[in-house]
């Protein structure tokens, strides 16, 4: 059977809510609309406010959820296991570790992993995200008090790796950087898996620590990347062209839409015109 769905993909941030919802026509994307608002608040009622305000004020239909999540509002990091260990020990020792913040004490948090390398030396790499449960419980009633359908919960650097693989296929490897006010984070694509993640803070301009990211990425992998986009709320087509100046062509603001299907509402939306890579989260929650 023919797969038609639509998905409302909603990225959440400390003060800013985004929306795209997204027609799943086989193995196109239609982009149907696009919507970005303020926060004032991480609670329900605030979410609840603001996400019945984009879906009446722009006609959104969809009522399968997905949800971005800033990873500035979670607590993540790649960490060395042993890989003989099960499910249950690696969530187990992620708690643990969690809780071994001061910063978070007192603090419960809802952790997911991945494993993403193995050393071939007793070990294994595991990237994990978690997220505060308190502000999972927020997003899961504001969606249910919305009558939206919550179906997946992720974070914004993985929502926009969704964005690369599913609307570049043909790219055996690539990089991602995420760059936002005093953090980068980037992974390491190998035919459409992320196979090395690393983030790190930084102060005073990007450009250095987006050069350094991508080159100690292409050292752990042992691989080159045949391109690398460049996203998040601190990258601009300025940083893209000192990049390039760089004598390095392959660095590209990662557009989400050149290879979507779009509504004549979303070709006109001016915000989407200007910053296109500030979407690629939120429409990569809409297509997963």
């Amino acid at each position: 059977m023919k797969e038609f769905k639509i998905v409302v993909g909603l990225e959440i941030g400390s003060d800013f809510l985004r929306a795209a919802e997204v027609e799943h026509r086989e193995d196109r994307f239609f982009l149907s609309r696009v919507a970005e608002t303020k926060l004032l608040s991480l609670d329900t009622d605030e979410l609840v406010q603001k996400i019945s305000l984009l879906v009446n004020e722009e006609g959104i239909l969809g009522r399968i959820a997905s949800v971005s999540v800033d990873t500035t509002l979670t607590e993540r990091d790649t960490i060395e296991l042993d890989d003989d260990l099960q499910s249950q020990e690696i969530a187990n020792f992620l708690k643990a570790e969690i809780n071994l913040h001061s910063d978070f004490e007192g603090r419960e948090y809802r952790p997911a992993y991945e494993i993403t390398k193995s050393s071939g030396n007793g070990y294994n790499e595991v990237f994990y995200a978690a997220l505060e449960k308190s502000l999972l419980s927020f997003v899961k009633d504001a969606c249910t008090r919305c009558g939206l359908d919550l179906q997946y919960i992720d974070i914004d650097h993985s929502c926009s790796e969704l964005t690369v693989n599913k609307l570049q296929p043909k790219l055996r490897t690539c990089i991602l950087v995420t760059v936002k006010n005093k953090q980068i984070e980037g992974s390491f694509i190998k035919n459409g898996e992320r196979i090395v993640y690393r983030y790190l803070s930084y102060s005073g301009e990007p450009f250095y620590f987006v050069t350094k990211m991508a080159r100690d990425l292409e050292t752990l992998a042992k691989k080159y990347a045949e391109k690398i986009f460049v996203t998040g709320t601190a990258a601009d087509n300025f940083l893209i062209q000192l990049l390039q100046k760089n004598a390095d062509k392959r660095y590209e603001l990662l557009v989400p839409t050149q290879d979507l299907l779009l509504s004549p509402i979303v070709s006109s939306n001016t915000k989407l015109k200007t910053a296109p890579h500030h979407f690629s989260s939120v429409i990569g929650a809409a297509i997963k």
